[in-house]
């Protein structure tokens, strides 16, 4: 099991998309086992990763993780839009967004999001353009049912994540 961090799983993860960005899947969970960290799910059609991410209230949180044995047809369904990179027109956004003063409502930017996300086929990002990406699905379990083959994943993650944070942050746990 080959567990990747940082920068390393995102490029792995991104060139993952970039082969095929469509029927992606991305579930952020509470930890089931202690609660200190999220997990989250990464899938497409083809594959599942595990992650663990230490806050979601964070810029730039620390993430780690792998490759998981898990049937990807579980995640292969219609009922939540797949993630995905969508195209943005700047103009259409930057008139919406003068349009909007502070105490006015901004339904008006809510509808185009969501019109454009509906609407917008997810695609593999080129520079000097504009993306939304997501939705992320944000839940309170994990939707993977936790055997003991996950309950093991999960605990590296967590400590490899662990020993991270007390590498980073000396007074930490």
């Amino acid at each position: 099991m080959d567990i990747l961090e940082g920068n390393n799983l995102a490029t792995n993860l991104f060139e993952r998309y970039s082969a095929n960005s469509r029927n992606w899947k991305f579930v952020v969970s509470v930890t089931q086992q202690n609660g200190n960290f999220y997990d989250a799910i990464v899938s497409n059609p083809n594959e599942v990763w595990q992650l663990k991410i230490d806050s979601i209230y964070k810029p730039n949180p620390l993430i780690i993780g792998t490759k998981v044995d898990v049937d990807p047809l579980r995640f292969n369904d219609d009922t939540h839009m797949p993630f995905g990179y969508r195209k943005l027109d700047p103009k259409k956004i930057g008139k919406i967004l003068s349009n909007i003063s502070e105490n006015e409502d901004t339904s008006a930017l809510s509808s185009y999001i969501a019109s454009l996300i509906s609407s917008t086929k997810p695609e593999v990002p080129s520079p000097n353009n504009s993306y939304a990406y997501g939705p992320f699905l944000f839940t309170q379990k994990n939707p993977i049912k936790v055997d003991e083959y996950q309950r093991k994943i999960s605990d590296k993650l967590a400590n490899r994540l662990n020993e991270k944070l007390r590498l980073l942050y000396s007074s930490y746990g």
